[in-house]
């Protein structure tokens, strides 16, 4: 399953135009809502991210996290798929909220079912080709709201 994950990251990337892409690397946290979900919090995790634009305003990011885990648990994460709609462009930075699917892994497997991601984040261009990307996003089971993943990390190819 990681290699079909892997593959598909890569081929999203591959497949489409140069321009404007831009690669997110991050630290990612997921504490749950007193709901004894995933086992509970997880550890603080490395996030990589690809931004492929599909228009001026909308972008699929695939993404996935890699932390070290608990125990003999091992290494665990998210992987998903989301939307970034860009909502507010400033001088400096952009305003966007993000929605998509992820799903839980461990070392044990791929667990569970897809959950829903729910997001308000901004992308504060430090450089040209750099900015500073926070993040928050609401992490659900069907509707029901179960957690919320903190993101904090930088974009390069922030160039507009």
């Amino acid at each position: 399953m990681r290699k079909m994950v892997t593959t598909s990251l890569l081929v999203m990337a591959l497949s489409t135009a140069g321009e404007a892409q831009q690669l997110t690397v991050a630290l990612s946290a997921y504490r749950p809502f007193g709901i004894d979900d995933l086992d509970g919090e997880l550890p603080l995790s490395a996030e990589v991210r690809l931004t492929v634009p599909i228009s001026d305003r909308f972008a699929l990011e695939p993404f996935v996290t890699a932390g070290n885990g608990r125990g003999a648990r091992g290494g665990e994460g998210f992987y998903g798929l989301q939307l970034r709609h860009r909502i507010v462009r400033f001088t400096n930075a952009d305003a966007f909220t993000t929605y998509g699917v992820a799903g839980y892994y461990s070392r044990s497997g791929y667990e569970g079912p897809l959950i829903g991601h729910f997001g308000l984040g901004l992308s504060q261009r430090v450089s040209k080709y750099l900015a500073f990307r926070p993040e928050v996003h609401l992490v659900t089971y069907h509707i029901v709201p179960i957690g919320a993943r903190f993101v904090a990390g930088f974009s390069l190819g922030a160039g507009r």
